[in-house]
Order: structure tokens, then sequence, then C-alpha cells
């Protein structure tokens, strides 16, 4: 019966396009390319490759409209196609198979919306329509989808807004695509259907326009209990709504031991020390107390330090030793004196000088070519991947060539003589179409003016930074979330299109809202996530299933950064490293460049600030870095002096809670605490005793977590 109505949708879709057509005789832009790219016609394997297929060349996906039309209607006289006997046509006998055999396979049935759109055209005089013709954007409905049962269906709608105001059904010819198809399938007609349980999205594509649709399927079983998940604050309300929607019971919070090891390491980039985590933990348990321990980390030493690192990696901050110096310590001065991260970004942006005096012109020595410095700040401020759009339109987001080259256009007049940063009066990026100067202009915006002699900068910083702005707040709001839950509400955390939704559409509105109307303040950013009850949730218990952890059901382990984990074992050790060029004392965090020597942190992998280091906490890993920490310096030298050489002299009870409660911020169990006891003698064996003990603390994967 589902199916049948889903047909009959199907059916009533290919209608409404053919009662359009036959008001107004299809045009290429907005009705044949369309069908084109959605048989796969302008793809990368046929003829959207780079030489073409067959003596046909298409531009990829269709990005360049004007010259395919002109090849499929003039190149080689025009005879692809027969105005007088459209059904003889090549294009079409090709694409259907009608009487030749096509390499590509059959991409067009004959009774099919796409294959009469192509006849209608040919038989109208294949016209090109009106040049300033374009599809505006696409409506999906319903945009969100709640399912209870496998193999239930439903017919995805697709409406067209085009730029002469008028409106037309485009399902049967729209390009579908399901994120993940253990939760739901999709046709190539738009039936949806529901293959398992969870959540997941599905890609809709028309003419240039992108969209999602959200679908969702309730997990077995009753879910939390009445009363379950109590919010602390207004964050909890919105992801209780979910586990209520689809049935996922969450977690418990986690102990004081676990929130307190978490707190340090995700605030400070460090432990709690041992008389810390004693004195916390004879205390009360109390929502009181935990909120004391984030307002002190907050406005620790320890916190700048962190996330000045941490901005630091997301900045790609690099380069030679004066520059980066600067560099550093302008934007350790921002985290320092609480600096609204629109006023960090907008300085970046528009800096110029000696980088080495003025710190952050360092940014405009990321690149030289205003295209690849596009890219990177369309990455770090606006959570997009635009680099495709340099040579096609975006496959899966809305960013035309045109789009690319004209943002690109922002950083075009930029000197750098002797690495000096100056606004210049001259240079521009041409369209690599017709080989002409592009004017300035914002991702999704319109025209910017731009006073004469001013800095393009200026205004895309007024742009980037304005609170309407749909990019840049949501992207620096969805990078500290996933810092801190290890995932973000969109994954990965530069790609945040229209395709690729959130798992909380509403909750990452309200975070962006709240985080723009209180002055872009990164610390009170943090405190609210942090002090809610999501971020404080055990990391065990609950649903098991990957997809309420994939919302939030559950904290999850993220291992340590490097230069993190270098610290912790300097911590619990007593033992610090050294770094060539630093006071002793230094520690890893405080590092000004990853040029700094550091074979142990080179191995653990430490973030290189040569590409983006958002989606792993290193590029280590693997057997080298386990041989290393095995055989390595950064454990194996720590344990000759410092603590090891304190604990020996102190009881066996003493030495085993001294290193618990160093290394996992916790007191040993009983079963822990006999089984060193018993491995713990009182001969000249006992030194090298306590050394395997905290070698071993080391080595585990409890130490290598947040918690």
């Amino acid at each position: 019966m589902r199916a049948a109505c889903a047909n009959a949708v199907a059916l009533l879709a290919m209608s409404s396009i053919a009662a359009v057509a036959a008001e107004s005789p299809p045009v290429f832009r907005t009705d044949v390319l369309p069908v084109l790219t959605r048989a796969g016609c302008n793809a990368g394997a046929c003829h959207g490759a780079a030489s073409g297929q067959g003596g046909l060349r298409l531009s990829l996906f269709g990005f360049d409209p004007e010259t395919d039309f002109e090849r499929l209607t003039r190149e080689f006289g025009g005879r692809r196609i027969d105005l007088a006997r459209p059904e003889d046509s090549l294009v079409l006998r090709k694409a259907s198979e009608t009487g030749l055999d096509h390499e590509g396979g059959r991409k067009l049935r004959t009774d099919s919306t796409g294959y009469a759109v192509l006849r209608d055209w040919i038989a109208a005089g294949a016209p090109a329509g009106a040049p300033d013709l374009h599809v505006t954007g696409i409506v999906v409905e319903p945009p969100d989808l709640l399912l209870e049962n496998a193999g239930e269906s439903r017919q995805l709608r697709v409406t067209a807004s085009l730029s002469d105001g008028s409106r037309r059904e485009v399902s049967a010819l729209a390009l579908y695509t399901s994120n993940d198809d253990a939760v739901a399938e999709i046709s190539k007609s738009g039936g949806l259907t529901l293959t398992g349980r969870g959540l997941t999205s599905i890609m809709v594509r028309y003419s240039g326009q992108v969209a999602a649709v959200r679908v969702a399927a309730p997990l077995e079983g009753t879910g939390m209990s009445e009363g379950g998940f109590p919010p602390a604050n207004w964050i909890d309300e919105q992801i209780r709504g979910e586990f209520v929607r689809l049935r996922i019971s969450p977690a418990p919070l986690c102990d004081d031991a676990e929130f307190l090891r978490r707190a340090y390491l995700d605030l400070a980039g460090r432990l709690p020390d041992e008389a810390t985590v004693r004195a916390f933990l004879e205390e009360p348990a109390s929502m009181e107390k935990r909120l004391w321990v984030i307002d002190e980390l907050l406005a620790s030493d320890a916190f700048v330090d962190y996330w000045t690192m941490k901005l630091a990696d997301l900045l790609l901050l690099n380069g030679q030793v004066p520059a980066a110096k600067a560099w550093h310590a302008w934007l350790r001065e921002q985290v320092a004196g609480k600096a609204p991260f629109d006023r960090v970004a907008r300085e970046l942006i528009t800096a110029s000088g000696d980088p080495a005096r003025n710190g952050p012109a360092g940014f405009m020595l990321l690149a030289s070519d205003p295209r690849d410095l596009s890219e990177h700040v369309g990455r770090i401020f606006l959570g997009s991947q635009i680099g495709c759009a340099r040579c096609h339109a975006h496959p899966t987001d809305r960013w035309t060539q045109e789009d690319y080259h004209r943002f690109a256009a922002f950083f075009a007049r930029i000197s750098r003589d002797g690495d000096v940063i100056r606004a210049s009066e001259r240079g521009e990026v041409n369209d690599p179409k017709t080989g002409r100067p592009l004017e300035p202009r914002a991702l999704g915006g319109d025209a910017v003016v731009i006073p004469e002699g001013s800095d393009r900068r200026l205004a895309l910083a007024s742009w980037m930074t304005d609170p309407v702005n749909p990019f840049f707040a949501r992207t620096i709001v969805n990078r500290v979330w996933r810092h801190l839950l290890g995932r973000g509400l969109v994954e990965p955390v530069d790609d945040l299109r229209p395709t690729n939704p959130a798992t909380h559409p509403a909750l990452l509105d309200a975070l962006v809202a709240d985080f723009t109307a209180h002055g872009y303040d990164l610390r009170r950013l943090i405190r609210l996530i942090v002090s809610s009850r999501t971020w404080q949730l055990a990391s065990h218990g609950g649903s098991a299933d990957a997809a309420a952890v994939k919302l939030f059901a559950r904290a999850q382990r993220k291992a340590l950064p490097a230069a993190v984990f270098a610290d912790a074992v300097a911590q619990v050790t007593g033992v610090s490293d050294v770094f060539a060029g630093y006071p002793s004392g230094t520690r890893a965090v405080q590092l000004i460049s990853p040029a700094t020597p550091s074979p142990a942190l080179d191995v653990l992998g430490r973030c290189e600030r040569k590409r983006a280091c958002d989606s792993s906490s290193n590029s280590g890993g693997g057997l080298a870095q386990a041989l290393h920490l095995l055989n390595g310096s950064t454990i194996n030298d720590k344990l000759h002096s410092g603590l090891v050489a304190e604990l020996p002299a102190l009881s066996n009870r003493a030495i085993v809670e001294a290193v618990y409660l160093r290394a996992f911020g916790r007191f040993p169990s009983a079963d822990e605490f006999d089984a060193w006891n018993a491995m713990l003698p009182s001969d000249e064996r006992r030194a090298e005793a306590v050394a395997d003990l905290l070698w071993s603390a080391l080595n585990s994967r409890e130490f290598a977590a947040n918690h």
C-alpha cells in the first residue's frame, strides 16, 4: 500500500512537470541541464571528465551552462540534435540506447520524465532561455521525518524557485543521496524507505541548488524513565527533547572524579594535582562545587595557555621565529584579555604591517595566492570547504566557480614586499572562463560596496562578523562544542553546508543566537556547555547504540592531544620536559610553533599547522607511537627521578593512591590496590616495582583519554 502511494505521488510529480512544460517550452539552463546532471552525463566518470568521453565534453556538474549549450547544439554542425525529428537526435538515441550503443549504458528510459523534457526541448527549437533565468532555491517537503517501522516509505516533494518569480515542482528531476543507507534509502524519484533506526539526512540537489531532509527512527525499547535526565540548563532541554523523540536512554551523571579530570583536561589542558583531587573528592557531591571548579579553571593561566594553543592550531600559526613569536604573543593577549572572538577574527583578516612587530599580520602569510588564502578563511571562519569550486561548481554545496573567485578577490590586493603586509591599489582575480577581473562578493551575499581606495578586506571583515552572518558564529560554536563533547553538532566541523544538517538544528541555532547576543564571548560559551548535564554525563551506561552516542547520550572518550599528553606525563612523574630555546618548566602547550624540535611530540602526533587538525587530535598514532610509549624517552626517561625517587619510602597504600590520584584523578578500587599491594616488595626491588606501577599507569588507555 505504501509503495502504491509513493508511486502515485511520483506520477503526480511527473505530471506536474509535464504541465509546466506544456505551458512553456523547456529551456536549457533550468530544465535540460538538471536532466543531464541527474542522469550522470556531466559527472567526472562520463562527459564531465577533463577530456570528455566519446568526443563530447561537458562541464563538470554543469557549472558552465553556456559552453554546454554550445557544445550540444552547435558543435560539429549541431549533429547531436535533430530539430525536425527530435526522437532521432543523437543525444536522445545515445542516452536511451535506442538503436545505438552507449558506452555509459542507458541513462534515460524513453518513458521517463527526463527523456520527455529533452525531446520537448529539441522539438521547441532547443532554446537557450533568458540568459539571466536560473534556479534561486529549492524547498523539500517534508523537511523532517520521524518514521517508526523499517520498510515505511514517504515520497519527497521538491519545489524549485526561479529568478523570474515562478515556482515549479521538480521531484522527478532532482538528485537524491542518503547519508546513511543503514537508516534510510532513497530512490532516484525521491521515494524514501526506512531501513534501520537512528538519525540521518537525505541530500537533494537540483540545478545548482541544494537542500536536506532529516530522517529519524526511534530506537528499540521504552527509552528513559519518567523524570529522567533532569535539565541543568536550556541546552539539556533541547537534548532531552531528542532523547524523548528517539527513545534514547542517556547515561547517568558522571561521578566527581570523572568530572574533575575531564574539566581540567578539556578547559585547561592539564591534570588536577593530587591535593586538588583529594580535596574535591572529600567534599559532598553538589552542582555548586562543580560550577566553582569550572569558574576557577576559566580564570586560570592554564586556560589561557591551552586555548591559545587551540586557537593557534586552528589558525595554522607557524612560520619564522620573530613573526610566529609576535603572533603567538598577540593571540595569548586576546585570550587572556577575554577579547570577543569577532574582534579577533576582524583583526586577523584586516592586519597589515611587519608580522614581526604586528602579530596578527602573520595570518596574511598563510598563502600568497588569494585563492589559497580565501580557502583558509572559508574553512577557519566560515566552516566551508569552498576549494571544490575553484575548478567547477561545488558538488554538495551551492557555491559556483564564480562565487569562489569573487570571494578570493577580497585578498587580491595585498602586497607582501619583504613579508610586510600592505593593502595595494592593484590586483585582481580573473574569471577563469572570460579572463576578466571579478569584483569581490561575499559567499551567499550581495555585491559589497567598497569605497574607492579602501582595503577590500575591511568590507569582508564587516560582512563576516555581522551578527546576521549565517556562517561565522555557527562555525566557532560548532568547533567549541566538538572540542568539549567529542563530536560537533555538525561533522565535519569545516563542512557546514545545507546538505549536511546538524544533529540538533534548533540547539545549534539557539547556541549561535546566545553567543552572538553576548558579544562572542568564548569563556561564556564554554561555561554554558560544561555546566550542562549533557557535558557531565558519564562515559558508560545508557543506550550503547551508535545512533544514541552520536546524539550525546553518553560522554565520548577523547584521546589527549600530543602536547597535553606529554605535559600530563611530566606532571605525573614530576620530571619536566626540556625544549630548546625555552626556560626550564615550559609546558608543551606553551610552545609557540610546531617548529620547536621535539621528537616526542612528533611521534605523538602534534598538529603541524600545515593543514587542518580539527578532524583528529593529532596526526600520529599507529605502531610508531605505541613503540615509543613502550620503549621511548617520553615515559621511560622519567622513571629514574622525580616521583619515582620519592615513592619507595612511603607505605604501599600511599604509593598506589599517589599514582592513581595523579594519573587518573581517582582513588584505586579495592581490587586494584590488592593487585599492586601484592607486587610491591619491601626489599631492594621496591624502587623497580614502583617504576613498573607508574609505567603501567602512564601506558594505560585510561590515562591517554580525557576521562
